[in-house]
């Protein structure tokens, strides 16, 4: 928690350097108190009592931090709804506001989220309070006294035409320069401009853009909202008719999605019977998306309740999913199939083994052979649907240039070799060369590929020659096969001590790119992060 509230306050306490205003407005009501902040004009209040003491005056800037699950009070708003008190306490110092000021205030993710959270921005746009940005704050901000984790949302008199969304992280200079020069990039460390309609929670933006990113990893793929393949959607107070073409659906809890009724674990009467499209999507396949990581985020990623999550029906109906051919489809219900025919196969060889142990090594190698294979490129293709970020990166070749511009070997290398400095000075993280920038699988093939063993030959000797004989004790590289071509895996840990390129060039990895520090920056850099 201490970590998370310094990074917090050091964001905000930059923004009161850059904007320099003399009227600031902090609003410190919860205990323990989270925002610690100093600054020259800077009139805080700890408690609701104190409004009184400035009820007459405006403020250039406003911070706000207010206890959450306050009792609901009335409003005098257009809409006259009832509203949390927290949430009344934002528009009582929004009207304190002067005609170019800014406000910042910690907020449930549900304001965005909810029904009545879209009505109360409702009426702050009627009176032309309008939010610009929303900020996802550092992990374990409030632990242990609560395990919500709240956002920080930016509002102002005037509208800006996109929303301007961001992760503050400890390298958060990029992203408030972003901020401020209203500059556009692909990842949230640094700020993403969205549609306002089309933002509601940092989990369902990166679910999405997950989703998105599966479209390089399918040879024909469409995205839909789940209510434009289902015929129709039905709950029951005593037990499904099976239909054709159907899936069940959960309400409440974390049972599995299924296509067989039989197969339900839970009642009917906590089931969605969804029946698709035939044309569209094959329930088997559907079935097994659900069943996987990301589709069990995107099912929960609305829930209601920690202990028993609980969705409802606009929550399905507005579920995105991505669709690949009917062909496709196909392949990969057959394939589910087969695995669950190898799983019966083992099953039955773990009953017999105590009593027919002569082929035990001989089984155990193929099964696990085959098993980690398959593994293997299945984590890499979850690595590439993330996207670039902190600690992932891609390159599509490793010395070759795919675009025929004249770029020598070495210079392509050195991008790859800063990469790796980069991890190894900060966090650690994974490269992964024969990926484009978009995700696409190439293949290290286009670096000249002759065989696996020469290829890793070139690139030890490469490292070894450019960063030293002693980084091969914080990374791991291997050649792996996905989607029939070869991608170079390299793992990177954190290192216990500084690296360098050719002995002189230092790295970090800071966000989406890798930073080269020199001088103080680096010497100070090199101080707090391996000799403090």
């Amino acid at each position: 928690m201490q970590a998370s509230k310094q990074i917090l306050i050091s964001f905000l306490k930059q923004i009161l350097e850059k904007e320099s205003k003399q009227d600031v407005l902090l609003l410190n009501f919860t205990k323990p108190q989270i925002l610690d902040i100093s600054y020259p004009a800077l009139t805080e209040l700890k408690n609701e009592s104190e409004f009184e003491e400035i009820k007459q005056k405006t403020f250039d800037i406003v911070i706000g931090d207010f206890p959450f699950g306050m009792q609901t009070i009335a409003l005098d708003t257009v809409s006259k709804k009832k509203v949390r008190k927290n949430w009344s306490f934002i528009l009582r110092t929004l009207r304190m506001l002067k005609e170019d000021g800014q406000a910042f205030f910690l907020v449930e993710p549900n304001l965005l989220l909810s029904l009545h959270g879209k009505k109360f921005l409702n009426d702050l746009f009627h009176e032309s309070f309008f939010y610009n940005s929303v900020f996802e704050l550092p992990e374990k901000l409030l632990y242990p006294e609560t395990a919500l984790q709240p956002v920080l949302i930016h509002l102002e008199k005037k509208k800006q035409k996109r929303l301007f969304i961001g992760e503050i992280t400890s390298g958060f200079c990029y992203l408030l320069n972003n901020f401020y020069t209203r500059t556009t990039t692909n990842n949230l460390t640094t700020g993403i401009f969205v549609n306002h309609k089309d933002f509601e929670s940092f989990k369902k933006f990166r679910i999405e853009k997950e989703i998105e990113n599966l479209k390089t990893q399918y040879k024909d793929y469409k995205r839909y909202v789940l209510k434009e393949i289902a015929i129709e959607i039905n709950t029951t107070r005593d037990k499904f008719q099976d239909k054709p073409n159907t899936i069940y659906i959960p309400l409440i809890g974390n049972s599995d999605v299924t296509s067989d009724i039989n197969q339900a674990s839970i009642k009917h009467q906590n089931l969605f019977q969804v029946v698709l499209k035939p044309n569209l999507v094959k329930a088997e396949f559907f079935a097994m998306f659900f069943r996987s990581k990301l589709g069990k985020k995107q099912i929960l990623k609305s829930a209601k309740g920690s202990i028993l999550p609980m969705i409802s029906r606009d929550d399905i109906l507005d579920c995105i999913v991505p669709i690949p051919s009917l062909t496709e489809q196909k392949l990969l219900i057959h394939t589910e199939t087969k695995l669950s025919e190898m799983q019966s196969t083992i099953d039955q060889l773990k009953n017999e083994l105590s009593i027919n142990p002569k082929n035990a090594n001989e089984i155990l190698n193929t099964i696990h052979g085959q098993l980690k294979k398959m593994t293997d490129e299945d984590e890499i293709l979850s690595l590439i649907r993330t996207g670039e970020n902190k600690h992932i990166e891609f390159k599509e070749t490793f010395s070759t240039d795919v675009q025929k511009q004249g770029t020598k070997a070495d210079v392509l290398r050195k991008e790859s070799l800063k990469a790796i400095v980069g991890f190894l000075n900060a966090d650690g993280g994974t490269l992964l060369i024969g990926v484009a920038d978009n995700g696409e699988v190439k293949g290290v093939e286009n670096d000249n590929f002759t065989s696996p063993d020469k290829y890793k030959l070139l690139f030890k000797n490469i490292l070894k020659e450019k960063i030293g004989l002693a980084l091969f004790h914080f990374i791991d590289y291997e050649l792996f096969i996905v989607n029939y071509k070869y991608i170079l895996k390299v793992d990177c840990k954190a290192a216990n001590e500084p690296y360098f390129l050719d002995k002189t060039e230092f790295y970090v990895r800071t966000n989406p790119a890798t930073e080269k520090l020199e001088g103080k920056e680096q010497a100070n850099y090199i101080k707090e992060r391996f000799f403090k």
